[in-house]
């Protein structure tokens, strides 16, 4: 009997940072072995899970099954089928909390050749993650997952306030984005130490990954990308959430409307009351309500700003 992903999730890197540490703390808990086919982990991590062959049938074990179903119930499904975390089983973040009891680090370390070289006894590093492109559109949530520059600059001056000697890396994928360039500028005119992540606005992005995994602070978006950054490399890093973004997902308390002025007005397809009865809203808030009430093994130091 085994715990098996044969097809990684279509989604993109955080998201199968994620599906993996399930299948690595699902197959840990049940006492099973685990299985993975090839993925970009492979190449970035140390020993990943490789796949291995099974004449059982596998069988789709979806993400509010792991949530409603304790350890023994789940075991029962494995008496006569594997059972595989593929998509659309969507057993991604919304898991997290549920299923990691064991130290992602453990089995989620990056090869010496991606580790950076910081001089953490030097500066304060902090990882600052501005999400673009895809979240203007459906896979943001219509906009409501933007993070606008003002939760940046707040965050920025908090620890600046509070922590000496703070060394900022920015780190995105659109650098055409309107929040990263009112935060770059906001650096710029308060002239504080700042660079641009390696991957900074290219398509190739392990360089920034793994350096918001080693910050001692993170300053996050709502992207499972930076997300997976908490839980790997160094540990007990500081972790900054947007305190609007979760009155969003949390709460469904829309009157801080901010983010709006970013969004396209083709992208912006629903109402807020729409947006909170569709079947994503369900599938993500599960992760968002466990960090709100910072009880996630291996990601409970968290500053909301």
């Amino acid at each position: 009997m085994s715990i098996r992903i044969n097809k990684i999730t279509r989604g993109r890197f955080g998201n199968k940072v994620f599906q993996y540490n399930n299948l690595v703390q699902l197959a840990n808990n049940l006492g099973v072995e685990a299985s993975c086919v090839l993925w970009e982990g492979n190449e970035y991590f140390k020993n990943i899970i490789l796949f291995k062959k099974s004449n059982r049938k596998p069988r789709i074990l979806y993400w509010n099954e792991i949530l409603e179903k304790t350890d023994k119930e789940l075991k029962v499904l494995l008496k006569n089928q594997d059972l595989a975390l593929d998509d659309p089983s969507y057993a991604l973040h919304n898991t997290f909390y549920r299923l990691t009891n064991k130290d992602p680090r453990e089995f989620l370390e990056l090869k010496e050749e991606y580790v950076p070289k910081l001089e953490n006894d030097k500066y304060t590093y902090v990882g600052i993650h501005i999400r673009g492109g895809d979240i203007l559109g459906s896979d943001g949530n219509d906009g409501r997952e933007i993070h606008t520059s003002t939760y940046y600059k707040k965050s920025i001056d908090y620890l600046v306030k509070n922590h000496k000697l703070c060394k900022f890396i920015v780190c995105t994928d659109d650098m055409s984005f309107q929040s990263f360039k009112e935060t770059i500028a906001y650096l710029k005119v308060k002239n504080y130490n700042y660079e641009l992540g390696p991957n900074c606005g290219q398509k190739k992005f392990i360089n920034d990954f793994a350096i918001l995994c080693y910050c001692d602070i993170l300053i996050n978006s709502s992207s499972t990308f930076c997300c997976a950054c908490v839980f790997i490399g160094k540990k007990n890093k500081k972790v900054i959430h947007s305190k609007d973004w979760m009155n969003r997902i949390v709460k469904g308390d829309f009157s801080n409307g901010e983010y709006k002025k970013y969004v396209r007005k083709w992208t912006y397809k629903m109402s807020d009351t729409e947006f909170i009865t569709t079947e994503g809203y369900n599938k993500a808030k599960y992760f968002w309500f466990d960090i709100y009430e910072k009880k996630v093994n291996y990601y409970n130091n968290i500053i909301f700003i």
